[in-house]
């Protein structure tokens, strides 16, 4: 299962995106598949996890005001954000226990929280990445927790973790994966899964 130590390890996997400067130009590059450019992809991370970390503390019954959607700042600064919002939710989630807190996909549980930040992370970080021709290869357990936790649906024998991550959101393709632009998680928890991929049932807040 994920936890609040791989929301972490997951910032840290990042680490490569800071071996381009401010000053490249890539960082204006589109990050497919979204339609943002590199720099605006690592501004949602920050900002889907502040949102995150807001649900949690406050242990939402319902979507909370979004605290940031984008601001201004070089991409070094971006990144730092990513790193301070990873940490507000993860100590947010040390503190969940077994209490929930309500997504648009579901009442998650602390590592449904933790796996859908990790998503987050990881994904979004590998489509700035690509921008800007950069590789990651973050840690193949941290991959097939969250597959375990939000993708149970993927069956894990297909491929390496990291490759069935980019394929079930929609970034790779790997037989027997299913390849739905309307992926989304199982955050609720396990027991309450139904056996079936979930799609997404509302719009992204997020544009």
């Amino acid at each position: 299962m994920s936890t609040s130590e791989d929301v972490i390890a997951a910032v840290d996997a990042l680490a490569p995106l800071q071996a381009r400067p401010d000053e490249d130009p890539a960082w204006s590059c589109t990050a497919e598949p979204t339609s943002w450019t590199a720099v605006r992809t690592v501004e949602h991370i920050a900002d889907a996890l502040v949102f995150y970390a807001a649900q949690v503390a406050r242990r939402a019954d319902r979507a909370l005001p979004v605290l940031r959607d984008g601001r201004s700042g070089p991409a070094s600064v971006q990144l730092d954000n990513v790193s301070s919002a990873a940490h507000l939710l993860a100590a947010a989630l040390r503190t969940l226990g077994a209490e929930r807190a309500w997504h648009p996909s579901g009442s998650a549980d602390a590592s449904g929280w933790a796996g859908m930040a990790v998503t987050e992370l990881l994904v979004h970080g590998r489509d700035a990445a690509e921008a800007l021709d950069l590789d990651l290869d973050p840690p193949a357990g941290l991959c097939t927790r969250v597959l375990t936790r939000v993708f149970p649906w993927v069956d894990q024998r297909l491929g390496p973790p990291w490759d069935l991550l980019l394929a079930v959101t929609g970034r790779a393709w790997v037989a027997g994966v299913p390849h739905d632009p309307q992926w989304w998680w199982q955050s609720a928890p396990l027991q309450e899964w139904d056996g079936r991929p979930r799609r997404r049932d509302s719009a992204p807040r997020w544009t």
